[in-house]
C-alpha cells in the first residue's frame, strides 16, 4: 500500500531513498521496484545492475522488474544484458523486453529481427519479444504481428502482440481497434493476461475512453447477437476498471493521462447522455439487472465518483 502511494505521488528523492532498502532484501521488497522503474534516474539505474548483476545474468534472489526497470530508465548500457534474458523463464522474458521496448537498441536491431522471424506463426512463443518489432525499423512488421495474432497466436500468448501492434503509433490504430472488439483476440480477457496490455496499447495509442465508448454504442446498436453485444460490453467493462484502478503498466508511453475523471464520469453516468442510456442502463440491459457485471457497473460508477471529486478538490486547492 504504502509503495503504490510512493508510485503515485512520490518524486526521485524517493526512489534515492529506497534504493538501500530495495538492495537490502531485494525478493522481499519487489513492491519497490515500480518505484525505483518510475522516479529513479540513469544513475540509479546504473547502481542497480552493479549490486544485483552477477556474471552476466540477474542473481536468483532478485526480482526480473529490475530487468523493466534499468531499461525503462533509459540505461542503454544495459541492453546487451536485457537481450540476453528474453529466452527466459516467462516472466524474466516479460519484463526483458518491456524494459528493451524503453531503448533505442540500434547494435540488437537485426538479432530482434531474427527472432521475431524465428517465432512468427507460432501458437507460443516468448509472449513480449513482438513488442520489440518497431526496433527493427521495418514498417511492415505491423501487418505481421496482426496476421500472427489472427491466424496463429494462441490467446494466452498474444499480449505482446497487442501491445506491440499498439507501439507501432498512428498508422497502428485501425489494426488495434478491430482487434479490441474481435472475440478471436480476447483482448480484454481477464484469464489471459491480455486486458492490461491492451488498456496499455488505448493509451499508447490515445484511444481514450470516451472513444472507446462512442464505439462501444455503435456496435451495440449495430447487432442484435446477444454474445456479440456482451463480448463487447464486457470488454469496455474491463479497460473501465483498470482505469478506475489506475494500473501502472509499466509503458512508459503509456502513462499520459487520457481523461479527467468528471469528464469520464459525465459521458458514461451522466442522464444527460444524448440518448438517454448510461453504461448503467446499457449494462442492465445487456447483462441483466442481477448479473455481476452490472453490479461491477455500478461499483465503478460510485468509484469513478469518488475519484471525480477528489480531482475537484485537488484542482481546487491548487487553484488558492
Amino acid at each position: 500500500m504504502a509503495a503504490e502511494a510512493v508510485l503515485r505521488h512520490g518524486g526521485p528523492a524517493d526512489a534515492q531513498a529506497l534504493l538501500p532498502l530495495f538492495l537490502s532484501a531485494p525478493a522481499a521488497h519487489e513492491a519497490l521496484v515500480p518505484v525505483l522503474a518510475r522516479h529513479g534516474d540513469r544513475r540509479l539505474a546504473a547502481r542497480l545492475l552493479e549490486a544485483t548483476v552477477e556474471g552476466g545474468r540477474l542473481r536468483d534472489d532478485v526480482p526480473s522488474g529490475v530487468l523493466h526497470a534499468v531499461g525503462r530508465l533509459g540505461y542503454a548500457p544495459a541492453a546487451p544484458l536485457l537481450w540476453e534474458h528474453v529466452d527466459g523463464s516467462h516472466h524474466v522474458s516479460r519484463d526483458a523486453c518491456l524494459g528493451l521496448l524503453h531503448l533505442p537498441c540500434e547494435e540488437l536491431r537485426d538479432a530482434i529481427g531474427e527472432a521475431l522471424e524465428k517465432h512468427e506463426g507460432s501458437a507460443l512463443f516468448p509472449e513480449f519479444l513482438p513488442v520489440l518489432a518497431p526496433r527493427t525499423e521495418d514498417p511492415a512488421w505491423l501487418d505481421r504481428l496482426v496476421a500472427w495474432g489472427e491466424d496463429h497466436a494462441s490467446v494466452d500468448c498474444n499480449g505482446g502482440l497487442i501491445l506491440g501492434i499498439s507501439l507501432h503509433g498512428d498508422r497502428a490504430r485501425a489494426a488495434f481497434t478491430r482487434l479490441l472488439w474481435n472475440d478471436r483476440w480476447e483482448a480484454c480477457g481477464a484469464g489471459t493476461g491480455s486486458a492490461l496490455w491492451t488498456y496499455a496499447g488505448t493509451r499508447v495509442l490515445g484511444l481514450g475512453l470516451p472513444r472507446l465508448y462512442a464505439g462501444l454504442r455503435a456496435r451495440l446498436r449495430a447487432s442484435a447477437d446477444p454474445d456479440v453485444r456482451r463480448d463487447v460490453l464486457r470488454s469496455f467493462v474491463t479497460l473501465l476498471r483498470l482505469r478506475c484502478a489506475d494500473v501502472w503498466t509499466g509503458v512508459a508511453a503509456a502513462e499520459v493521462r487520457l481523461e479527467s475523471c468528471d469528464t469520464l464520469y459525465d459521458v458514461l453516468f451522466s442522464p444527460a447522455a444524448d440518448d438517454g442510456d448510461t453504461l448503467a442502463e446499457l449494462a442492465d440491459r445487456v447483462f441483466g439487472g442481477d448479473d455481476p457485471l452490472s453490479d461491477e457497473v455500478r461499483d465503478l460508477e460510485t468509484a469513478l465518483r469518488a475519484a471525480a471529486t477528489h480531482e475537484w478538490v485537488l484542482r481546487a486547492a491548487a487553484s488558492r
